[in-house]
């Protein structure tokens, strides 16, 4: 076979790989874009969403208001309550429409779930009207905080329509993961900031102190508003170059935090010694209420913004796509003018240099390597090519599997085997390193011990298997909430240990007790399906003048035991005592 056909063959073969490269590249574009035009209906989707779970959670409002109200008050409360429903039931079906409408949703679990809060609102505002229009002799305390709970176990069911929706934001554009982040942790504040107030409703109604289920309640919820008020302000700072999101947190800070919050913890120092609250659950609903507004206020001003970011992306796309056609049906002519090209300045000369090329097999090789099928003039030329080729193969292939033994040992060596973390071993060496640029630098570092808390008494009761899921739980649990310049490794047993660069003794603490609460709200499947909770103490020590490595790792262990000794579950910071000790 001449070269020339030989070569006319090869170009339309090329051609045909270059035209499936070209169509593989369109069609991911096309795919991009399409998903992208899925997110602003998805983000409709969830807008209405949100909206539906802030109106059946405002409903509880003037309904706690209602069961607590005095006869000169309930006409007027009663009205407020008819209006609230009305709005939760326009925003419910509005989100039933919009679901039902879209083929991806309409067998989903979101729409199921929209349908049994649907149904379960009749009964639960039934039960609340009737406990509202009994005597205050028969409302009981029991009859009171069903009323109550029965509007708030709606609000799962509602918080799970919003995940699922927010997922199918999340896979139509993943650009926007952070801004979905933000929107879900100001929609869990709101409602979580709802319920705290919900808890008031009976003890303000029976004019009686809080119970200490009570108070471990509101404790609870506390607990998480403050942490989802941090939440919130760390998925804030993309936002602190525009102003109206700066000022709709402050907004957050000064008319909730400031106010609505320091009513609630008035009202709960009050109720934890007496029972002269001074206000009524109608009064708790004028305050209050109001105050929560804020919250969602800064929700939609971020669900604008990711609004205008789908619809910036998918402008975006667009262009890419027609940008990506155009240039691919150039590239298709300009493929073809370069065949020609190549096949009067390349094959033809090559011919005539047969001889020379087949020179270069002992250290050259510089295009693809055809199989000769047929005694032609490069037949020799490929042959050497082929040698040459398998030959550097061979090295290639030696030097690959030498560099992945090699990574493999060293990764083995510095790696505990059950929790994936470094172990005892590889964190002296990254200490080491580090000590030296803070002790250079002048930089501070910090240590924190933790050791989880009667971990034998798992191993005992449960087996040692799950005590391995247990440390692999915790080692990845800690992991996750870890900066990426700190050393987390495993120190021993059920021990751990922390290396915080560039962090005192006040910062250190907070990241241990950031940890210890995590670990404390935190539950573990182990076989079985079984779960369980778990908790540690932790000791932490900040590096002093002229200290070394291990007597900086002394002091922390010295208040790991202190936190151990006195109680467990806890973060004690080492003192001035343990440097004399």
């Amino acid at each position: 076979m001449s070269l020339n056909r030989l070569f006319r063959l090869i170009s339309i073969g090329l051609l045909m790989l270059f035209l499936a490269f070209a169509v593989a590249l369109v069609w991911t574009e096309w795919s991009t874009y399409r998903n992208g035009a899925n997110s602003v209906p998805a983000l409709r989707n969830l807008r209405l969403a949100l909206l539906a779970m802030e109106k059946v959670s405002a409903e509880r409002g003037p309904a706690n208001a209602f069961l607590g109200a005095s006869p000169q008050q309930s006409e007027a409360l009663l009205k407020q309550l008819a209006g609230a429903r009305q709005q939760t039931d326009v925003a419910l079906a509005s989100l039933h429409a919009a679901l039902e409408a879209d083929a991806r949703l309409r067998q989903s679990w979101a729409l199921d779930k929209v349908r049994t809060v649907e149904q379960g609102l009749g009964p639960a505002r039934a039960n609340l009207d009737r406990v509202a229009r009994l005597s205050a002799d028969n409302r009981s305390d029991v009859l009171v905080l069903a009323a109550v709970a029965g509007m708030v176990d709606l609000m799962p069911l509602m918080i799970r329509v919003v995940s699922e929706l927010t997922l199918e934001v999340d896979r139509a554009d993943p650009r926007l993961r952070d801004g979905l982040s933000a929107v879900r942790a100001t929609a869990s504040l709101r409602e979580y900031a709802g319920q705290v107030g919900s808890r008031f409703v009976a003890p303000l109604i029976a004019q009686r102190q809080l119970t200490q289920d009570e108070v471990i309640e509101i404790g609870r919820l506390y607990g998480r508003i403050e942490l989802l008020r941090g939440v919130v302000a760390a998925q804030m700072a993309g936002y602190a170059s525009q102003p109206q999101f700066a000022e709709a947190l402050d907004r957050v800070d000064k008319e909730y935090f400031d106010s609505g919050f320091q009513f609630l913890d008035f009202l709960l120092q009050i109720g934890l010694h007496s029972s002269s609250y001074g206000v009524s659950t109608a009064d708790l609903y004028k305050f209050y209420v109001p105050q929560m507004q804020s919250i969602t206020d800064l929700r939609d001003l971020l669900l604008a913004e990711l609004m205008r970011q789908a619809e910036q992306n998918n402008a975006r796309a667009r262009n890419l796509l027609v940008l990506v056609v155009g240039l691919t049906l150039t590239a298709c002519l300009f493929f073809q003018l370069l065949m020609v090209l190549i096949r009067r300045r390349v094959v033809q000369p090559l011919v005539r240099a047969t001889d020379l090329v087949a020179g270069l097999v002992e250290g050259k090789l510089e295009q693809e390597i055809p199989e000769a099928r047929h005694r032609d003039e490069i037949a020799a030329m490929m042959r050497a090519l082929r040698v040459l080729k398998q030959r550097m193969r061979e090295r290639n292939s030696l030097a690959s599997e030498r560099e992945a033994l090699i990574t493999q040992l060293q990764t083995s060596s510095n790696t505990d085997f059950l929790t994936g973390v470094l172990n005892r071993r590889a964190f002296f060496t990254q200490a080491g390193q580090q000590m030296g640029l803070s002790q250079r630098y002048g930089r501070g570092m910090a240590v924190v011990l933790f050791d989880i808390d009667h971990f034998k008494r798992i191993n005992d009761t449960y087996g040692h298997q799950a005590g391995d899921v247990i440390l692999r739980g915790v080692a990845q649990l800690v992991a996750g909430l870890l900066r990426k310049v700190d050393v987390l490794a495993r120190y021993g047993g059920e021990e751990f240990i922390i290396l915080l660069p560039e962090a005192d003794l006040e910062q250190a603490g907070s990241v241990a007790e950031k940890l210890r609460a995590a670990l404390e709200h935190a539950d573990f499947e182990i076989e079985d399906g079984r779960r369980i909770k778990v908790s540690a103490s932790f000791g932490v020590a900040a590096l002093g003048d002229g200290e070394g490595l291990d007597e900086l790792i002394r002091r922390a262990d010295l208040a790991l035991y202190r936190a151990k000794r006195i109680g467990r579950n806890r973060v004690e910071q080492a003192t001035a005592d343990d440097l004399m000790s």
